[in-house]
C-alpha cells in the first residue's frame, strides 16, 4: 500500500509541476516573438499531453486500489461466514489485548 501512496505522491508531483510549466509557457507568451510562439505552443502541447498522461497514471493507481480493496473486502467476508467461531475469537482477543494495553498503566 506504501507503493501507491509513494506513486500518488509522485504523480501529484509531477501533475504539478506540468502546471507550473504551462503557466511559465503563458507568461513567456506575450514576450516572445513569432518563431519563439511557435516553439512555445510547441512546448505547451507537450507539457498538457504529459499532464494528460499524469492523470490518466493516477485514475489506473486509483482502479487498482480500489479493485484490491473490494477484493480484500469479499475474502474477509466469505472468511467470516465460513469461520464464526475464529472471527468471534479473533475479536475477543482483540478486544482483551487493547483492554490490557489501556489499562496496564492505570494500576
Amino acid at each position: 500500500m506504501a507503493l501507491f501512496n509513494t506513486s500518488k505522491k509522485s504523480l501529484h508531483n509531477i501533475q504539478s509541476e506540468i502546471e507550473n510549466l504551462i503557466s511559465t509557457l503563458d507568461g513567456l507568451r506575450g514576450d516572445a516573438s513569432d518563431e519563439s510562439r511557435k516553439s512555445l505552443k510547441i512546448l505547451r502541447g507537450s507539457a498538457e499531453r504529459a499532464l494528460s498522461h499524469s492523470r490518466d497514471l493516477l485514475g489506473d493507481a486509483y482502479e487498482e486500489v480500489k479493485d484490491r480493496t473490494y477484493k480484500a473486502r469479499a475474502a474477509t467476508c466469505d472468511y467470516s461466514r465460513e469461520n464464526p467461531l475464529v472471527v468471534a475469537g479473533l475479536a475477543i482477543g482483540a478486544a482483551a489485548l487493547i483492554g490490557y494495553l489501556m489499562f496496564r498503566d492505570a494500576e
